[in-house]
């Protein structure tokens, strides 16, 4: 049986593998060119791994839901094992995409509120946005 102690510095190495295999995912979706579509994949690949849930009714300790519904998916002990897994992993997603499409769009108009003001700002400089 794990000691606390134990049980956290394997959530702390689990997080750790998880923000190494980061830049992987982020690397495997550069190529999309939707960002949208691009968000939904690296968000559902972090839900993915980043999920907890516990393992059986009456447990303290976490794991990582994709495990859960692994070992239910191949032992069931539940009658709803791998739903119940699931849901959790789908509440995360939804969170995740929605602030991550949420701070995108913000950027994006702040982006491009500051192009405007710099290519007017150019054109006031060069004589151009005189009407000569």
């Amino acid at each position: 049986m794990y000691t606390p102690e134990n049980y956290f510095w394997g959530c702390v190495a689990y997080v750790l593998g998880v923000l190494m295999a980061a830049p992987f995912i982020w690397w495997a979706t550069h190529r999309i060119p939707w960002y949208p579509l691009r968000a939904f994949f690296r968000m559902l690949s972090l839900a993915f791994l980043l999920t907890p849930a516990f393992p059986y009714e009456g447990m303290a300790y976490l794991a990582p839901a994709w495990a859960i519904a692994a070992f239910e998916l191949i032992k069931p002990t539940m009658e709803h094992g791998v739903r119940r897994v699931l849901i959790p992993m789908g509440f995360s997603f939804f969170v995740l995409y929605a602030l991550n499409l949420c701070v995108w769009q913000l950027l994006k108009t702040r982006a491009e509120k500051n192009t405007v003001e710099e290519m007017e700002d150019f054109n006031d400089e060069s004589g151009q946005g005189q009407g000569l």
